[in-house]
């Protein structure tokens, strides 16, 4: 792999200020990361904190309805390692008491999270919790841009990047020496040239939330014929209910059946005596939920984290965790190089076993699955 940081040791850059109407903006840095999601806001974290002149653009004005998300007590040791915990249980986030599945046959099995060792797992307001984040980057000395949108991204002679983006209708410029990647499993346009994507399947999340009287801090998956189902309560009191299947079967099935939503949750007993008599509301929510990965991970002068790395089927219950980790191992990286003690090619390799490892028992979870043979949705992936 190409050289991320040049080979001068702790290179840092004259910052030079223009006038902002919040706080001064830096023209000049170290490294910008783009996306303000987990992987990309720990990114900035960690980098600030190691002194690394860091600037943060986000798209997102932090507003907008976030699927709800369970966070594995998995999680609870590295919120503990990156200096987050105390600001985490301030957020006071549900706790999950486990993962209820009908997955194999109709009788539920539950994984009861209070037998962990690590711990509680969560039902995360993602909102707060990405919020939590931003804070503790503005707190290490990262720059952070809200509701920014990059316009271009291009490198210039010396090898900097030369990013140019918009934020409260005004452009501004900015170079990096090294450019991170956080823009989840859809990208950036303007980092399109990076690297290609690899998208090894079709599913999609189907999602909508209901008001219903339903208590139960359990998550519950349940297989139908052709997906299934994810529930969790949120935070607000109310219940984000989600439908994965391929993205061809729901059109074709839509097509035909206008109700094919509601159709698909009446063979889901667990998750439809959960939500009651609770009214299914009109407008769904689709987003991607495919299994992809970049060609590299890194390349010269940049990084992919997160979802921009490698994004996971929902079933592994691992994005949240595995946006930590990954910004952990990428700075953890990218100080080592900086300082001339890592090996060029260490995040690649352990991205690429990380991988390796997650289709493995991703493969032989949904091998597990022998009702419905003739069903397209699971035929693909007991041959995948």
């Amino acid at each position: 792999m190409p050289r991320i940081f040049s080979n001068k040791r702790n290179a840092s850059y004259p910052v030079r200020q223009t006038s902002r109407t919040m706080r001064d903006h830096p023209n000049s840095v170290d490294m910008v990361v783009v996306g303000g999601g987990p992987a990309g806001a720990t990114t900035a974290l960690l980098a600030a904190r190691a002194g690394i002149s860091t600037l943060l653009l986000e798209s997102s004005d932090g507003r907008s309805q976030r699927i709800g998300e369970t966070l594995p007590p998995l999680a609870n040791r590295l919120l503990h390692e990156l200096g987050l915990w105390k600001a985490f249980l301030l957020q006071k986030h549900n706790a999950s008491e486990g993962i209820v599945c009908a997955w194999t046959d109709v009788a539920l099995k539950v994984n009861d999270f209070f037998l962990s060792a690590q711990g509680a797992g969560w039902n995360l307001d993602r909102n707060r919790f990405d919020a939590m984040l931003l804070r503790a980057c503005e707190s290490a000395g990262a720059v952070v841009c809200a509701r920014a949108k990059l316009l271009s991204c291009s490198r210039a002679i010396d090898r900097r990047w030369l990013l140019e983006f918009e934020e409260n209708g005004q452009k501004h410029r900015a170079s990096a020496e090294c450019l991170v990647d956080a823009t989840g499993k859809l990208g950036a346009g303007a980092l399109r040239g990076l690297c290609r994507r690899i998208v090894l399947d079709r599913l999609i999340g189907v999602a909508t939330f209901m008001d219903c009287e339903a208590t139960s801090n359990y998550t519950i998956v349940e297989a139908v014929d052709d997906g299934w189902f994810y529930s969790a309560r949120l935070p607000q009191g109310c219940f984000a209910v989600m439908y994965f299947t391929d993205a061809d079967i729901y059109s074709a099935n839509r097509k035909r059946n206008p109700d094919y939503w509601s159709t698909q949750l009446k063979k889901a007993r667990h998750t439809r005596d959960r939500i009651g008599n609770a009214v299914v509301p009109r407008q769904l929510t689709i987003v991607s939920a495919a299994t992809t990965r970049r060609v590299r991970f890194s390349g010269d002068g940049w990084i992919a984290v997160g979802d921009a790395a490698q994004s996971f089927d929902p079933l592994s219950s691992l994005g949240i965790y595995k946006a930590l980790d990954s910004a952990a191992h990428a700075c953890e990286f990218l100080g080592n190089l900086r300082n001339g003690k890592s090996e060029e090619t260490g995040y690649d390799n352990w991205s690429e076993e990380v991988f390796c490892r997650y289709r493995r028992q991703r493969a032989e979870h949904y091998k597990n699955q022998r009702r419905w043979p003739g069903s397209q949705f699971w035929e693909r992936r007991r041959t995948a």
